[in-house]
């Protein structure tokens, strides 16, 4: 078994940057602490090239990994990177492996979740050009115009010979990023809820077999506003405690450590504050070469999929694709769909009927952690999941039919609306569905051209086509329908193979429906589960059942592990490979116990606050 490489880190050049103090600096922040990892930001001013080669040397000898940042996007008119490419050949000569590559920053957030008045009086530069902000015809517009921009920063680092391409993230949208030419991707924490955006870091980076992802840290500005307040100083430690066991390998702290110049403070580096960061480097560092981390990142069994042109960023701002012109430009339903992600880790409410088996196992899917992986991934990566949940915006393609088809062929279990069928790149567009073959094909069904509009509840048939599943379901049908929650717009399919597991009803009594609302399909070794609702998940009517299908398909995973934990919410946890367990308490006061399951054993342990063990099963 290989032991996972693991890099942690600072950042030069927050808040101030001077060449010949580089150096000094690094020692002072990186070789004195014993940490393995740089981060250099350059300014707008050109730097002279010697000083990259110095320093280059300088951190190969003392084994220090190290990467630029805004070279190419943050520098003047006068030219395009900080870089001529005999400085990078040198650099590549005299530090090997320890030069990582060039990193360009905050794109997503930047050109796709921005609000309208953040460009006012900003000029953005984007290379030698000014970044266009216009509105859109379509979402595949937008996601081309996207990708182009990026791209025109990547090309210039790409011409330069630099080793790797790296992006830091603010937001979900680091699959374009990757698209565009990234190799490396990193995510800023914690600018959106760390359980989704690692998620989505880790599935980009598996989807394209990247060597290293990580994140990086930026806690002064984004783990709260109020610097000298304890439970941010906590929140600190809980952030690279949750990215260490969720898998992430190179840390880098974006300021804090040295001083803190934000919202209006400033505190020395001497503070208590700041000694508060330092302290929580070190003790990372202490973990990273004490612990055996296997490489490979935690098991994952279950993903939800980032399907094509979707522009949820999962942080800040109120637009898609920084479509400022047009309400259908706002987050919307497809976008409110995703809030389901932020519910896993909680337990569903003692009172939730649909909360089934000898233990409440609704908290966590298999293994303790999902993925979110992009619809673009081949289908072999698609594959590495049992589960396939679909949530967020998605423009269907022929080719996606059959690639989604092939995974529920190889054994998959695969859940989406029809919304998510739409083949519409238009915002509010029509539904134009796949060919009746591919649809019959993968779903068995076949569309009766009729849509529906109803306020009904629907009623489930006692037993799923996968008997793992267990919805709440009748056999006699008389009861009352459930999850009705508004009127929404119901796609009407002819059964052609499909088994109905639900359909929509509005009355107590025994009575089949014309209209079903659930159908699932065999293919092959897998099942493809359809909700006929023409909305997106995130509609209000729809959120219920939806919801209560994706926290059952959850369970189901975990039911069918073989390691199971019990526990507080505030429980997060991971397995890597020979079954190494890491258990985190996340509150902040108390301790919590935790049962963990293998077979026919069964341990109890106890975590103080903010206390991450391991277990090895």
């Amino acid at each position: 078994m290989e032991r996972d490489i693991v890099l942690n880190g600072i950042h030069i050049g927050e808040h101030s940057f001077e060449p010949d103090k580089v150096i000094d600096e690094i020692y002072e922040r990186c070789v004195k602490p014993g940490l393995n990892f740089v981060t250099i930001r350059t300014r707008t001013d050109r730097v002279p090239q010697h000083y990259f080669i110095e320093w280059a040397k300088y951190l190969a000898e003392n084994k220090i990994y190290f990467v630029f940042l805004y070279t190419v996007q943050h520098v003047s008119p006068e030219f395009d990177s900080q870089f001529d490419k005999e400085t990078v050949d040198e650099m590549k000569r005299v530090a090997g492996e320890y030069f990582i590559g060039d990193m360009i920053g905050e794109t997503g957030s930047s050109f796709a979740c921005k609000f309208p008045g953040y460009y006012r009086n900003i000029k953005k530069r984007n290379g030698d050009s000014t970044v266009e902000i216009r509105r859109r015809a379509n979402v595949k517009e937008a996601h081309d115009d996207y990708v182009k921009s990026v791209s025109k920063f990547i090309e210039t680092d790409k011409k330069l010979g630099m080793p790797d391409i790296v992006s830091v993230e603010a937001t979900g949208l680091n699959k374009y990023n990757a698209e565009a030419g990234v190799t490396i991707p990193m995510l800023e924490l914690m600018c959106g809820s760390p359980d989704i955006l690692v998620s989505s870091l880790r599935g980009v980076a598996r989807s394209i077999d990247s060597k290293l992802w990580g994140t990086y840290v930026a806690h002064e500005w984004y783990g709260g506003m109020r610097h000298d307040d304890p439970l941010k100083r906590k929140r600190l430690e809980l952030a690279y405690k949750y990215a260490y066991l969720a898998g992430t390998q190179a840390y880098c702290l974006e300021s804090g450590d040295e001083c803190i110049e934000s919202y209006g403070h400033t505190f020395a580096g001497d503070s208590e504050i700041c000694e508060d960061y330092r302290k929580v480097l070190c003790d990372t560092m202490e973990l990273i070469k004490s612990d055996f981390r296997p490489k490979g990142g935690p098991k994952v069994k279950v993903a939800f999929v980032s399907g094509l042109h979707d522009a949820w960023g999962g942080w800040g701002g109120s637009s898609v694709w920084n479509g400022f012109e047009g309400e259908e430009w706002g987050h919307n339903e497809a976008e409110h769909s995703w809030r389901m992600a932020s519910e896993i880790g909680t337990k569903r409410t003692w009172e939730d009927i649909a909360n089934y088996g000898e233990q409440d196992l609704s908290t966590y899917p298999a293994y303790g952690m999902y993925d979110i992986i992009p619809i673009e991934a081949p289908v072999d990566k698609l594959s590495k999941y049992d589960y396939l949940i679909f949530l967020g915006w998605n423009s269907m393609t022929e080719e996606n039919m059959d690639k989604l088809t092939e995974y529920v062929n190889r054994g998959g279990r695969l859940l989406m609306s029809v919304a998510h069928l739409n083949k519409t790149t238009v915002r509010g567009g029509a539904l134009e569905l796949p060919s009746t073959e591919k649809i019959e094909k993968l779903f068995g069904v076949r569309f009766a051209n009729e849509i529906r509009r109803t306020n009904a509840g629907v009623k489930f048939k006692f037993e799923a086509e996968d008997k793992k599943i267990l919805y709440p379901g009748s056999k006699s049908f008389m009861c009352d329908p459930i999850y009705s929650a508004g009127y929404a717009s119901w796609a009407k399919f002819e059964l052609c193979g499909a088994y109905e597991t639900a359909f929509v009803s509005d009355t107590f009594l025994h009575e089949e429906s014309d209209l079903p609302a659930v159908v699932e399909n065999r293919v092959g070794k897998g099942i493809a589960t359809l909700v006929t609702c023409a909305n997106y998940p995130g509609h209000p009517a729809l959120y219920p059942l939806y919801r209560a299908m994706v926290r059952e398909m959850i369970t189901a995973s975990a039911r069918d592990c073989e390691i199971k934990v019990l526990g507080s919410d505030r429980l997060r946890w991971s397995v890597y490979e020979g079954n190494k367990v890491y258990l985190l308490n996340t509150d902040y006061d108390m301790p919590i116990t935790v049962k963990v399951i293998y077979k026919d054993s069964e341990q109890l342990v106890t975590l103080n606050s903010l206390e991450m063990k391991t277990i090895e099963l």
